[in-house]
């Protein structure tokens, strides 16, 4: 805890108030150690942990999704339905849980992240198509502010975009340059 400076006019000399009294030197310097180790210990952990753990939870949870799509157990069939009416809609959930499953297996895996990742983020875009077709089951009276819970599910796709983009900047090895260029 930092003291209190109380200055007075240059003629007289500065006296330091403490707030509370402090604890003595060698146990502060102690539990300042302990403390920097066990925050050097964490990030060190987070650093080597934390990737991994995001791209496991957002693989399960497409996985997880997708198959709940094909067994026709997803609570968004309803919310497909009354969306994309227009689409033979048995063909369509079977396609999207598909296309899911895939994306799951491929994050959880580390396989053709490149193209996983990509095909992650051209689904996710697209859900926001559904704000288009069907606002009012989106939008409360129909301003953009308001959302209804659908809306809420649809917006937290944003989210997952940004997981996407985090796994994508942290897993994914550049492309091999071909011929004699140099790296930047």
């Amino acid at each position: 805890m930092k003291p209190i400076v109380k200055t007075s006019p240059p003629s007289v000399t500065s006296t330091v108030v403490p707030i509370r009294p402090g604890l003595d030197s060698g146990e502060r310097s102690s539990l300042a150690r302990s403390l920097f180790r066990l925050d050097e210990l964490l990030i060190a952990v987070l650093r080597r942990w934390s990737i991994t753990i995001l791209r496991l939870a957002l693989g399960s949870v497409f996985l997880w999704f997708g198959a709940l799509k094909i067994f026709g157990a997803s609570p968004v069939i309803l919310l497909l339905q009354q969306t994309y009416s227009f689409l033979p809609l048995h063909i369509f959930i079977f396609v999207l849980g598909l296309w899911e499953m895939f994306i799951g297996v491929g994050i959880i895996l580390r396989r053709a992240l490149r193209c996983v990742l990509i095909l992650l983020c051209t689904h996710l875009i697209g859900t926001f198509f559904a704000l288009g077709l069907n606002p009012h089951h989106f939008f409360l009276q129909g301003v953009p502010f308001c959302l209804t819970a659908d809306g809420e599910f649809v917006i937290k796709n944003l989210v997952l975009i940004s997981a996407a983009l985090v796994i994508a900047g942290y897993e994914v090895k550049p492309l091999p340059r071909p011929g004699n260029y140099k790296p930047l």
